[in-house]
């Protein structure tokens, strides 16, 4: 048996949260130096401070987060180790935002994420626009997905 619990991130758990990050964008995105660089510095500088951010931990481990912009409405992040992924952590991630905030919600998805895509419109998300480049200016063609209540 399995001892999984989401809990709400504190800054004690940031160097997990930067892991998670790291490893999971890594195993799917093959970006530039300069734009690892642009990422991670506004990851720790802006993002973690400013977002409600939950952590997924299996066995004691943290194994995957999400990010929530309650300001703007936006799911920010959510992140699954690659050894995690098809296990339904994010389906849970994802549940417990829409369960916890129970408001119309937004989230970029990476354009050929066809997993993310899947999941997401089983939550009831909805394409609403295409973009190219994400909010540091790094070309990241993504489409923008909508969840009405």
């Amino acid at each position: 048996m399995t001892d999984d619990c989401i809990k709400k991130a504190k800054v004690a758990d940031w160097p997990d949260l930067m892991m998670i990050f790291d490893r999971s964008l890594r195993s799917t995105d093959d970006l530039s130096d300069d734009d690892w660089k642009k990422l991670y510095e506004r990851v720790i500088t802006y993002s973690y401070p400013n977002f409600d951010t939950y952590i997924y931990q299996k066995d004691g481990k943290s194994v995957a987060y999400i990010s929530y912009w309650k300001e703007k409405k936006l799911i920010k992040m959510l992140y699954v180790l690659p050894e995690y992924i098809n296990q339904g952590i994010g389906q849970k991630l994802i549940k417990h935002v829409i369960d916890t905030y129970n408001e119309p919600m937004t989230i970029g998805v990476k354009a050929g994420n066809d997993i993310a895509m899947h999941i997401y419109t089983k939550f009831g998300f909805q394409i609403i626009k295409e973009e190219e480049y994400d909010a540091s200016g790094i070309y990241y063609p993504h489409y923008v997905l909508e969840r009405k209540i």
